[in-house]
């Protein structure tokens, strides 16, 4: 498990060449197992696995004030740390703005370098449409993911887990 830099991508590329590398992004705040399960699902679909972990600052945009809970650094490492994951790289966007105000057009550039052979996402995921064009696009191909979780893991969520800290609080 590595923790990337952007100026990495091109020699994980070069160095992984005939294997399929596929990447996902997410917040990951407050890690559990439910983004194991995600990760292991990803993984299987190729032979590298890449997490963007989002920055603090486009954490808060989307998902409000209070969020994230914990800060890039301890996300990027809990993702880091976890055994289906083979590479971790921060998402931090462009200062300029250069790739517009799509949510996801921070990761043009990570596509553009990396060339990832598959891009997975949840089925909840906003704007399946919109991810399917982008990985066409860049050459990859989109997996659209069912979220599977076993009934003794109470559908596990982020939201979930916030939830039952504040019935407790």
């Amino acid at each position: 498990m590595v923790i990337l830099q952007r100026s990495d991508l091109r020699k994980l590329r070069e160095n992984h060449g005939g294997k399929k590398i596929v990447i996902c992004s997410g917040t990951f705040d407050l890690t559990h197992a439910g983004h194991v399960l995600f990760f292991e699902d990803c993984k299987n679909l190729g032979d590298i696995l890449v997490v963007c972990v989002g920055d603090d600052k486009t954490t808060r945009k989307y998902k409000g004030s209070t969020r994230p809970i914990l800060n890039e650094s301890v996300r990027l490492k809990m993702v880091d740390s976890l055994k289906p994951v083979d590479y971790t790289l921060l998402d931090i966007p462009p200062q300029d703005g250069e790739y517009g105000k799509n949510t996801l057009s921070v990761l043009f550039p990570i596509f553009e370098v990396l060339q990832p052979d598959i891009w997975a996402v949840n089925e909840d995921a906003f704007d399946i449409p919109h991810r399917l064009e982008i990985a066409q696009n860049y050459g990859m191909e989109l997996k659209v993911l069912k979220r599977t979780c076993p009934d003794s893991f109470e559908h596990i969520s982020t939201s979930k887990i916030l939830e039952k800290i504040k019935m407790f609080g």
